[in-house]
């Protein structure tokens, strides 16, 4: 799975798959926010009368999302995550307080985007924890993405799919069974939960860094997975939580709040720092390195919070080398 690396966009996937649905499902329409060019042309030539074009009028395509779901329709959206901000009130207004079956999904979200601070969404998650009614997941990779965007178009309540822009490496051969909780590897030297792009940097950590990490894939982030967070992490009794967003009201701060309130032990969060992260992809080669989420830094952490300090002075220097950062 490591040793060689084969890429795909989540992107692509969504887009796939919302097809595969639709092509079996009359119901199911496709509100455009001036992206989505080839669920577009699917729904333009095929699926005749299901496309909601509104241009780059976000916020009023939440409405529309809400007033076709409203009708009996089940709406799938997709946007860039950073105009959720832009969405977020009608979001709110319009589809979380009446609980209307839509399906919002966005992509570049993360650090990976190349349009300036104002395009590299690190805060959609915080905002879309605080809504009540929403289902939340965040895919691995390509064939996760599938598995869980037809998860969330079987959920009859308000759903958010938080996608990378780039193409992201595989950590699955083949569409898997949806599971909100995944063991990825067993181990017993702490517990790392991640999700979205960090479990395949977490996995690299793993084997590069001869951890013997117990590593977990939460990929349903809200409701929460609390027993099976809990049975995951009294496996080890050290945990660290790894995430391609804010250390503020993602994943992080979720595990936290319930590990406290059920059986306090060690923890370590792994996050992006309090701040509008810039575009760095043209000029770093590793912008998980630059902000402090690479396989490195989890290899740290790990060390950290075990106590190991055996590791030879020189093993970042070569690690550096052996993986191309």
């Amino acid at each position: 799975m490591l040793d060689k690396i084969e890429l795909g966009k989540m992107r692509e996937a969504y887009a796939d798959t919302v097809i595969e649905l639709a092509k079996t499902d009359p119901d199911i329409v496709f509100v455009s926010v001036d992206c989505g060019s080839h669920e577009r042309e699917f729904f333009r030539k095929e699926g005749k009368g299901r496309l909601i074009e509104v241009g780059i009028a976000e916020a009023n395509s939440a409405v529309v999302a809400a007033g076709m779901a409203s009708e009996g329709f089940k709406p799938h959206v997709l946007n860039f995550a950073y105009l959720i901000e832009r969405m977020y009130n009608q979001i709110s207004q319009s589809i979380a307080q009446d609980s209307y079956d839509v399906k919002i999904a966005a992509y570049y979200a993360g650090i990976w985007g190349i349009g300036g601070r104002s395009h590299n969404c690190i805060i959609d998650l915080s905002m879309m924890r605080a809504l009540p009614n929403f289902t939340i997941f965040t895919p691995a990779d390509y064939w996760e993405t599938k598995a869980i965007v037809k998860k969330a178009n079987s959920i009859n309540t308000p759903t958010y799919v938080r996608l990378s822009g780039v193409p992201t490496p595989q950590v699955f051969e083949k569409e898997p069974d949806f599971s909100p909780v995944r063991v990825m590897e067993n181990g017993d030297s702490c517990t790392i939960f991640c999700h979205g792009t960090m479990v395949h940097e977490s996995l690299m950590a793993n084997k590069l860094g001869d951890l013997n990490a117990h590593i977990v894939n939460v990929s349903q982030i809200k409701p929460l997975p609390k027993q099976e967070i809990l049975k995951e992490a009294r496996k080890t009794g050290k945990v660290i939580v790894v995430e391609e967003h804010s250390k503020i009201g993602g994943l992080a701060e979720a595990i936290s709040s319930l590990i406290i309130e059920n059986e306090p032990m060690p923890m370590k969060a792994i996050g992006v720092d309090d701040i509008y992260p810039l575009s760095v992809l043209m000029e770093e080669p590793d912008v998980y390195k630059y902000y402090g989420i690479s396989s490195e830094d989890i290899i740290k952490t790990v060390d950290s919070i075990t106590g190991y300090e055996n590791r030879p002075a020189n093993f970042f220097s070569s690690y550096n080398s052996n993986t191309g950062d």
